[in-house]
């Protein structure tokens, strides 16, 4: 039960983020923390905001059913440090963001994109809500490669999936912000936050990676 109040808390969090960032976007306020100027995608807000709950709810069946049918695959509760919880997220984190980087480089094939990925890809000027504007079988392909990550390293402690689930779909916002803070503790968000602008507007061959620079830098796809 734990685990579930905890996961939940997670989401909560993480819709509190979204709705902030999306508010941010549109404030005049905020309008120099902007990367850049005019609409993020030319589908109505009601739309994308519709297409967001859909793709959280599906985000939420997934997930629980699969640590509550494949628990013993993926999870356990035994005592266990917290560096070695710490080391279980950051291994599941290492694995995902590897995989994805060449799932997410496959789905630019052009004969493919257009049937799923392309459907993020109408955002060139993403704001957080475009985070959830994805093709449903894009959706499960990335939460299917969190889970199979997470039964690859484990069964893990049931903290180390909640810090890795937390960071994988926290960061999934941030990165699609449109926004620039400027502080010095959020320049590594600043700084992938510029880089996933650059996929998305400028250059599709360039920065495939979700998480971290690691695998651009080492495939040479990094700008």
């Amino acid at each position: 039960m734990g685990f579930y109040v905890i996961l939940f808390a997670t989401l909560g969090l993480d819709a509190v983020l979204l709705g902030s960032l999306v508010w941010a976007f549109y404030s005049p306020r905020f309008e120099r923390q902007r990367i850049q100027p005019g609409a993020a995608i030319k589908v109505p807000l009601a739309k994308r905001a519709q297409h967001a709950v859909v793709s959280s709810a599906i985000s939420l069946a997934t997930v629980l059913g699969a640590t509550y049918f494949l628990r013993a695959f993926l999870l356990h509760d035994r005592s266990t440090s917290l560096v070695v919880q710490a080391l279980q997220a950051g291994a599941i984190l290492l694995v995902y963001d590897f995989v994805y980087y060449w799932m997410h480089r496959a789905m630019h094939i052009k004969k493919v994109m257009r049937f799923v990925h392309g459907v993020h890809h109408r955002a060139t000027n993403p704001s957080a809500l475009e985070s959830f504007f994805l093709h449903p079988i894009e959706l499960l392909s990335g939460l299917a490669l969190l889970l199979g990550s997470t039964a690859l390293v484990g069964p893990v402690h049931e903290n180390s999936f909640i810090l890795a689930f937390f960071v994988y779909s926290t960061l999934n916002i941030l990165i699609h912000s449109g926004l620039v803070f400027g502080h010095w503790m959020l320049r590594p968000i600043d700084w992938l936050t510029k880089k996933h602008h650059v996929h998305h507007h400028d250059d599709f061959a360039r920065n495939y990676a979700s998480l971290t620079p690691l695998p651009d830098l080492l495939f040479g796809t990094s700008q």
